[in-house]
């Protein structure tokens, strides 16, 4: 399941994951994000994970060409999990992904990641 919660600001996306992500959760948070970019020109992330199980197939693809069309329009993501494999994969995608700065935070730590991902 992957959806939208609220951060406190309009310039940064909101997201709840736990378990598999499906195409129709995945189409809400597109919908969301292209009206965001209607009124900003970058945006950023904010995203607890609790759970990731995968995605679906078609899911899967959506996120692919969903991410590569606007790569340049994020510039900072929290990431709030405690799977220690997402702060290897944070710490990898700040060198995949150059124009967006990634940051690993801990669940306890959700206040910093949110003051974080506003500054």
């Amino acid at each position: 399941m992957l959806e939208l919660i609220p951060t406190g600001s309009d310039q940064v996306v909101g997201l709840h994951v736990q378990g598999k992500i499906e195409t129709a959760d995945f189409e809400k948070v597109i919908r969301e994000i292209e009206d965001k970019l209607k009124l900003y020109p970058k945006l950023r992330i904010y995203a607890e994970i609790e759970s990731f199980e995968g995605m679906s197939p078609e899911a899967l693809w959506k996120d692919l060409k969903f991410t590569f069309q606007h790569l340049r329009d994020f510039e900072r993501e929290a990431v709030v999990s405690d799977q220690r494999w997402l702060e290897k994969w944070s710490h990898f995608s700040n060198k995949l992904f150059s124009s967006i700065e990634v940051k690993y935070f801990h669940f306890d730590q959700k206040q910093q990641a949110l003051e974080w991902v506003n500054l």
